[in-house]
């Protein structure tokens, strides 16, 4: 059990909004318009945290919307004033020669390569979908409605400030998932955060934390007073999901809660995360592929990895001081592919302890020496991990699943009315959100980014008048291509995944189709050296499409499904030149 932690103190659990407040609401639900939906801190100055005496402390503070207010608005002013020296410290490349960059994406796959782009600029529009329906936030979905916040989370988190222990405590926090498979152990623990008796908002400071709080409460009242059939499950849930859709909820404007989202994590300036589309106000978004042979599959989570129900998996232990490796998806794959099981140390297999207090790296080396107690601290840590995550049962069923064949290729990916078999469905067509418009017309070069293909970039293309403005937009236009193929892509060589961007810009298959070509969507392909992509040169080369080769590091295991990974910086590096390169223009 863990030892009591202060609790965070707030006046109501009554979140109505106040003229401050309503203030900020409506500057947030603007900041989409004016291209500023993450104009980010990376610090407020101390001189804003308003000091308590030691009597304030050991009572209930009374927290007011219009302070909150107040703070976030304020917010700012302090990031301007810290800009210079957090570029200094990052050596970004700043001022108006830095290029403005467009990346489509999904929600991870690219996280790796952001930190690199970021220190060659902070002009940096990120896309992302928002149509995932599976993990937490199928629940959110389920029970709130609304798009789906996790993939916009993750970009977010990914780019959060980690210059100041308070700025890593934020990010600790929203990054922080409850127990994966225990559903009352999971909601024990949510309870521990809401009410501000965890360990994890130690280290935030009071101003951060009730603004934090008061968000999460909101969301919680909203689950709780939910009239849907079955309650709400916590487990596995991400923090800074209920955070985003506690704000999302509040506001009624998705582009609000990344506004604020991206103060408390402290985004970097001018970095903006923005989900692809306009949705109406608590209306989810339903993704569906269409197989050339006709059928339909409905929801993201099924095309790319179709889940299994992790709770029966339950265990009693409700925390962990670390997880391991055996538990990655790297390495179920080489398991799964090459039919060997590796040799590896203890910890390597169960987690816990590398080796215990007198050196002993193994429970039965211990047993031997007739140490009881060496044994006993080894198991006592390996029991521990094993509890907090089995096998890690979501990230092996995305690994069996990614390699169970679609029965027929993907012949395009649509937004759908809904996903399930027994309603009556039919195509929809969300609008694209002006913001992206504003900011491709405006940019340097255009990514598209690593990720699945059809669930994580092409819903960000297959919108109307996505098209008419990548093609009009006077800038390179580059494809990342995967490390290797998957589920989705089954046997696609270069080609055809060029193609199918282009197609999905195009609008094939619909009403509203268009018949741009090749080149007004994709100028340039980066293939990391070493890939599991067949590379058709000679098709690529029919298209007008430049090829070019980026350093690579291998993937963490052999034969994982990406064989290789960029190598970050190499691949900025490359991304530069070809933004400067004028040759071919």
């Amino acid at each position: 059990s863990r030892a009591p932690h202060r609790r965070r103190a707030m006046a109501s659990t009554s979140f109505a909004p106040s003229a401050a407040f309503a203030a900020f609401a409506s500057r947030a639900r603007g900041a989409s318009t004016r291209a500023r939906s993450c104009d980010g801190i990376s610090s407020v100055p101390r001189a804003r945290h308003r000091p308590r005496s030691s009597r304030a402390r050991g009572r209930s503070a009374v927290v007011t919307e219009e302070a909150m207010a107040e703070d976030v608005v304020d917010a700012p002013a302090a990031a301007e004033a810290a800009a210079p020296a957090r570029a200094r410290a990052r050596g970004r490349t700043d001022g108006e020669d830095a290029p403005r960059v467009v990346v489509f994406s999904g929600g991870t796959a690219m996280n790796g390569i952001t930190s690199d782009l970021s220190a060659l600029t902070q002009k940096v529009t990120h896309v992302i979908p928002v149509s995932d329906n599976g993990g937490s936030t199928s629940e959110i979905v389920r029970v709130l409605g609304g798009p789906a916040v996790g993939d916009l989370r993750s970009r977010c988190l990914r780019l959060s400030d980690e210059s100041t222990p308070e700025a890593v405590a934020v990010k600790t926090l929203l990054a922080h998932r409850l127990h994966p498979t225990d559903s009352a152990l999971a909601r024990d623990e949510w309870y521990q955060i809401q009410e501000g008796n965890h360990a994890l908002w130690e280290g935030i400071g009071d101003d951060y934390a009730n603004i934090i709080r008061r968000f999460l409460v909101h969301f919680h009242q909203e689950v709780t007073a939910s009239t849907v059939k079955g309650r709400f499950d916590f487990v596995n849930g991400s923090i800074g999901n209920f955070f985003f859709a506690g704000a999302r909820l509040f506001f009624r404007s998705m582009d609000a809660a990344i506004f604020l989202y991206s103060r408390v994590s402290r985004i970097p300036d001018d970095t903006v995360v923005v989900p692809c589309i306009l949705s109406e106000d608590n209306a989810r978004v339903n993704l569906a592929a269409e197989l050339v042979d006709g059928s339909i599959i409905r929801g993201q989570n099924e095309i790319s990895h179709p889940s299994i129900d992790s709770k029966k998996f339950s265990k009693d232990m409700s925390f962990s001081s670390k997880n391991p490796d055996v538990v990655s998806k790297e390495f179920w794959t080489s398991v799964l592919e090459s039919g060997e099981f590796p040799e590896l140390e203890a910890h390597e297999m169960w987690g816990g302890l590398r080796q215990s207090s007198r050196g002993f790296k193994s429970v039965r080396d211990a047993l031997k020496s007739g140490s009881l107690s060496d044994a006993a601290e080894l198991l006592q840590s390996r029991f521990i991990d094993i509890a907090y995550r089995p096998l890690s049962v979501w990230d092996v069923n995305k690994v069996v699943t990614a390699y169970d064949p679609l029965p027929s290729p993907i012949k395009r990916v649509f937004y759908a009315s809904s996903i399930n078999a027994n309603d009556e469905n039919f195509e929809v067509h969300p609008k694209m959100n002006p913001t992206v418009a504003v900011k491709i017309a405006e940019c340097d070069v255009i990514v598209y980014g690593m990720g699945s293909l059809y669930t994580s970039i092409v819903p960000n293309l297959a919108l109307k008048s996505m098209g008419d403005a990548v093609k009009n937009a006077s800038c390179k236009k580059v494809l990342m291509l995967n490390g290797g193929l998957d589920r989705e892509t089954g046997t696609m060589s270069a080609s055809d995944i060029v193609q199918a961007i282009v197609d999905a810009l195009n609008m094939k298959y619909t009403s509203a189709e268009l018949e741009n070509p090749v080149l007004a969507y994709v100028t340039d392909v980066v293939v990391p050296c070493g890939g599991g992509i067949r590379i058709d040169a000679d098709a690529l080369a029919a298209m007008g499409v430049r090829v070019h080769e980026c350093d690579s590091v291998p993937a963490p295991v052999k034969n994982a499904i990406d064989t290789v990974h960029y190598e970050p910086s190499a691949f900025v590096q490359l991304l530069t030149r070809i933004v400067t390169d004028t040759s071919g223009d």
